[in-house]
């Protein structure tokens, strides 16, 4: 088992590259949408505008998923980088519509790339022992990127000129730092080893190898791709029932309220629910908050005519909701990237966001159109499906956390 009990300097340097980069990540998917009123869109392409933003993310995870895995983690950063530059210039630079959904396919790609390279190679460079806390603190960021973005929607900033110079400025700032900062850490030592790019004897000081190697057994690699494009599909699907379309519909005037309090509650929640990350059954927390995903749900749902007249219940209600569902996020975001092989985890990784993201899309559709009676009938398929592939894994899958080393499955 690959471990290496000191946290250094240079881990300490990585938390941080990656922290940044899920929270601009979570920041520029949101400001797309702000920046779909910059410019007059065709009536007849307002419904392809509303899924251009989740279509070119899961474009972006299924060509960078590969890349990672060829050219290495830090090379793949590099891209989107450039990615980022290209589709922010072109953004603040909008003048029709067609230029807007290149500009917003340039940066969706970006997002949906790095995002996917961030989350595999969170996994290749902390120590085993703490390798989960500092996974899920990092998927928490996007959190903390939401809160940002609408914080400047609750600003209230009208203004399109002022809109873009919150997004330049984003940019002039962010990229050159985060381009520093990655210059500054080394290559993934598990990609570099599956590459056999250096001796297995030579590794670098960022993880040691000990004597006691841990096995395990995984399920097979059909089952697994299976159980994560479900598990990531009632998140990303539930996620987008419950905050952004059945909240909105009953409280038009606290959307971004909502959003903001999601986004709040999830973060500072998620601190504690990562700080246990390494002593809890990664199993066992993912089966328990995809069951309090539904449960809270549900209550939500059912009792919604009588919180209308309630807030302070329908408050209490939905940040527990917030609670539980991102505490699902940040477990099934952690198990999906974590159990393949290093020599294919980003592709697979990829795939697996590819089905959930592709699978969403249609209950964006489906949510404008069916009424609001359905949507008890719509979320229960949801989080069941979710709590389905949870109880799955449960039953049938292999402990991946409690401080077991990713190389314990290198074996396949």
């Amino acid at each position: 088992m690959v471990r290496y009990e000191k946290w250094s300097r240079i881990h300490a340097l990585i938390f941080t590259v990656f922290s940044i980069s899920t929270t601009i990540e979570a920041y520029i998917y949101s400001i797309a949408y702000i920046a779909s009123g910059w410019v007059s869109v065709p009536r007849a392409l307002i419904a392809l505008l509303s899924i251009w933003p989740p279509l070119w993310l899961l474009i972006g995870d299924a060509v960078m998923g590969p890349i990672s895995d060829a050219i290495g983690r830090k090379r793949s950063l590099y891209l989107s980088l450039i990615m980022y530059v290209v589709g922010s210039v072109s953004l603040i630079l909008s003048i029709n519509y067609a230029l807007l959904l290149f500009s917003i396919a340039i940066l969706m790609l970006a997002v949906g790339g790095e995002y996917n390279t961030v989350m595999i190679s969170s996994h290749e460079y902390f120590p085993s022992s703490i390798r989960s806390r500092a996974v899920y603190l990092i998927l928490n960021f996007t959190n903390f990127g939401g809160a940002l973005a609408t914080a400047l929607a609750l600003a209230n900033i009208t203004s399109v000129v002022l809109q873009k110079l919150a997004l330049g400025l984003t940019i002039l700032i962010i990229i050159p730092v985060l381009y520093l900062l990655r210059s500054l850490i080394p290559e993934s030592p598990y990609w570099l080893r599956a590459r056999k790019v250096i001796p297995e004897g030579q590794w670098p000081d960022l993880i040691k190898e000990e004597g006691n190697r841990t096995s395990v057994m995984l399920p097979p690699l059909s089952v697994r791709i299976v159980i994560g494009g479900l598990i990531g599909w009632s998140y990303t699907a539930g996620f987008t029932l419950m905050v952004l379309t059945f909240g909105p519909y009953y409280f038009p005037n606290l959307t971004n309220w909502l959003i903001f309090t999601f986004s709040v509650a999830s973060f500072i929640s998620g601190i504690p629910v990562s700080m246990f990350a390494d002593k809890v059954s990664r199993k066992l927390l993912l089966l328990t908050s995809s069951l309090g995903s539904l449960i809270t749900s549900l209550l939500i749902l059912s009792l919604i005519s009588s919180l209308v007249n309630d807030q302070y219940i329908f408050w209490a209600l939905f940040i527990l909701f917030s609670i539980l569902v991102n505490t699902y996020f940040l477990t099934e975001d952690t198990l999906k990237s974590e159990y393949w092989v290093t020599r294919r985890r980003g592709s697979y990784t990829a795939a697996v966001r590819v089905m959930s993201l592709g699978g969403s899309i249609p209950v964006i559709f489906l949510s404008s159109y069916l009424p609001v009676s359905s949507y008890l009938v719509l979320a229960t398929a949801i989080f069941s499906v979710g709590f389905a592939a949870s109880l799955t894994w449960y039953l049938i899958g292999a402990e991946t956390g409690k401080g077991i080393s990713i190389s314990a499955w290198e074996h396949e």
